[in-house]
């Protein structure tokens, strides 16, 4: 079983990779397209400020299942000192705190989604539904909740 998450872990962590590879480059491209075409040609892309919202959401909410894996969120180190028995319960609090949290986000992430597909509502410059940026909040979240999950078994 080990082996298995092993495996499932490595091939989400490099999906994950690719997707906040892709998407910040795609926001470094727009952003020198953005400049060039607003101050060089002077002509402003109408869909680029879109294009770089949807680029940036999603590299931020896969990179921060990345951060839930490799353990990189901000901590408070105030109780570092602690006595054992105090420290982890204090550890199994914030590991359900952060659990909840998770499940909350995925639970109104797909609630957002299946809304805003029912009404088809899209971008004003692109021709994408607005479900489509919101799908990254769901799926960002089963992400983090499996490496989250995936702490108790390391």
């Amino acid at each position: 079983m080990t082996l298995f998450f092993k495996k499932v872990e490595h091939l989400f962590t490099k999906l994950l990779e690719f997707i906040i590879t892709a998407s910040l480059s795609i926001t470094v491209l727009l952003t020198l397209l953005q400049v060039i075409y607003r101050y060089i040609l002077q002509q402003p892309l109408p869909w680029s400020q879109e294009a770089l919202m949807i680029s940036f959401v999603y590299s931020v909410l896969f990179g921060a299942a990345i951060a839930i894996k490799n353990n990189e969120h901000l901590t408070v180190d105030l109780f570092e000192n602690l006595s054992k028995p105090l420290t982890l319960f204090l550890d199994f609090l914030q590991f359900l705190v952060v659990g909840m949290v998770i499940i909350v986000l995925m639970y109104y992430g797909y609630i957002l989604v299946m809304e805003n597909l029912q009404s088809g509502q899209t971008f004003a410059s692109l021709p994408i539904k607005k479900a489509y940026v919101y799908l990254a909040i769901p799926i960002s979240a089963f992400f983090m909740l499996f490496f989250h999950i995936k702490k108790v078994f390391s």
